[in-house]
């Protein structure tokens, strides 16, 4: 393997993940987080990212502002942000019920996902820090906790 190479690519990957994310520089969480949970949320987003296009982009878009009326945004969405418990519980297991999501009703059911639960942090962890929301990290052990609480 050429090290070099490997060492420049990581360099660069490494400058991009850094420079995205908020405008303004911060996350309403982010500053307060160790050195080791800002590597963690980057980590987590990268992955998430990659999540989030296989298993949600075909319905709430690459964009997060959902489609139509059929499925409601997670961009600056009020319902995801107000409570991430219950975001992981969807994720994890579906919605079959009504919700309003930022003053609009959507009645679209969601289908449940098999994937772990350090999967479902890193998804929450995208969405939470992509256009415009600012939900910080989400931890695998809180999802964990989560899934526990939540009814199937």
């Amino acid at each position: 393997m050429n090290w070099e190479k490997f060492y420049g690519c990581f360099l660069i990957v490494l400058i991009i993940i850094t420079q995205c994310g908020n405008p303004n520089g911060s996350s309403s969480g982010v500053n307060s987080l160790s050195k080791e949970e800002k590597i963690r949320l980057k980590q987590y987003s990268v992955q998430g990212a990659k999540l989030y296009t296989t298993y949600c982009a075909n319905c709430h878009q690459q964009d997060g502002k959902g489609l139509a009326s059929l499925y409601p945004p997670l961009a600056n969405a009020d319902y995801l942000l107000e409570d991430l418990p219950r975001a992981a519980c969807i994720i994890k297991y579906g919605l079959l019920e009504e919700i309003v999501v930022n003053g609009k009703t959507y009645n679209q059911m969601m289908p449940g996902n098999e994937i772990t639960n350090l999967e479902i942090a890193e998804i929450l962890t995208y969405i939470g820090n992509s256009w415009g929301n600012q939900a910080g990290l989400t931890n695998v052990k809180d999802v964990s906790q989560w899934l526990k609480d939540c009814e199937e």
